[in-house]
């Protein structure tokens, strides 16, 4: 009798609310007493104690769902950077293994220059608005020490990056030779 109760007091609670879109069941028995599955886009944790003495100790709160938001998350390229004789007898730097001259990216995804291979010890890697000139750092994240496991700069490309920038070494002219990296 105390389970049919509790059933129809859940039913009364939940048929009160007009938003409510909850459906009760009784599913299984375990152990004589009827498990209660709520199907529902939303559950609050909150707990309610109803009785002291019931063995039902408290009651889930439903609370209304808010509009879902769909978030478009940017695509991440990883480039392989290696450090290299360009043969004129100059370092360089070799992205994905070639020595690139322009590298065209799209506006709203993430290129992650791969910085880990021990040829970029002492190269770090970075991006200016001028050949060799000053750092550009506006949605840039670096991540460890060149030449060291996970080292890694990355760069998100935006509406407000520059349409053309260049790659350097922080601490060797020349390095970046003529690459470009263009955005649409």
């Amino acid at each position: 009798m105390l389970k049919k109760s509790l059933l129809l007091f859940l039913i009364f609670i939940y048929c009160g609310n007009s938003e409510a879109r909850e459906t009760i069941s009784s599913e299984q028995n375990i152990g004589g007493i009827n498990n209660i599955s709520l199907e529902t886009s939303s559950l609050d944790a909150t707990t309610t104690t109803v009785f002291s003495s019931s063995p039902v100790s408290s009651v889930l709160k439903i609370s209304k769902t808010s509009e879902t938001t769909t978030t478009t998350v940017p695509q991440t390229t990883t480039i392989g950077v290696t450090v290299a004789n360009n043969g004129q007898g100059f370092n360089e730097y070799f992205l994905n293994g070639t020595s690139v001259l322009t590298l065209n990216v799209t506006i709203g995804n993430k290129y992650r220059f791969d910085l880990s291979d021990t040829s970029n010890a002492g190269h770090p890697l970075r991006f200016s608005e001028t050949q060799n000139g000053s750092q550009y750092t506006s949605n840039v994240t670096t991540n460890g020490v060149a030449g060291t496991p996970g080292a890694y700069i990355e760069i998100e490309i935006t509406s407000n990056t520059p349409n053309q920038l260049y790659i350097y070494c922080e601490n060797h002219f020349g390095m970046g030779g003529d690459t470009k990296i263009l955005t649409p």
